[in-house]
């Protein structure tokens, strides 16, 4: 009986175990980035988008979300696209002020999130934009070294970039709203 509840409280916790998962991927992410290993780099952000879309879609099917797993979800996406986007733009493949103002917005997000009762739910249009900029660095650290690659990447970020500012006005509504 106890095994059976352990395994249960466990398997209540599945998603918010990938989120966290997704933030220990950052240590060897970094590592990998600084030695210049783009194809490792590849690899650990395919496994970072594919448990945040695991621990979304596990959550959703069962109703196991959680204050816990509404706080690490975005937290842990935020980290794992904006360590390579700073590492790409320390090399000059986005313009600081593009990543200044991204950085911007999600410090004012994450302000409005913690400043209200029941959080700030995700907007379609927000989980667009992570998309893109998931898709974005993807395409910037594929193996496979193509100029229509980088073009790509390119414009997924700057669809990303776009999507970030009309987010930002949308929460800004939706908390004023609230308010």
């Amino acid at each position: 009986m106890l095994l059976r509840k352990n395994l249960k409280h466990l398997a209540s916790n599945i998603p918010n175990l990938l989120s966290i998962s997704r933030l220990f991927l950052v240590f060897p992410l970094i590592l990998f980035l600084e030695i210049n290993r783009p194809f490792y780099v590849f690899i650990l952000i395919i496994i970072g988008g594919l448990t945040d879309y695991f621990d979304g879609l596990i959550a959703r099917k069962f109703n196991l979300k959680t204050r816990l797993g509404a706080i690490l979800d975005p937290l842990s996406d935020k980290v794992f696209y904006l360590i390579p986007m700073t590492f790409l733009c320390k090399n000059n493949f986005i313009p600081f002020w593009s990543l200044s103002l991204i950085l911007f917005r999600e410090f004012i997000i994450s302000s409005l999130r913690n400043s209200t009762k029941d959080g700030l739910p995700a907007s379609m249009l927000g989980k667009f934009k992570t998309f893109f900029f998931f898709i974005s660095v993807i395409t910037f650290f594929t193996p496979l070294k193509i100029d229509l690659l980088n073009n790509l990447a390119l414009i997924f970020y700057w669809l990303g970039f776009i999507l970030t500012f009309v987010t930002l006005l949308g929460y800004l509504r939706i908390k004023k709203n609230i308010i």
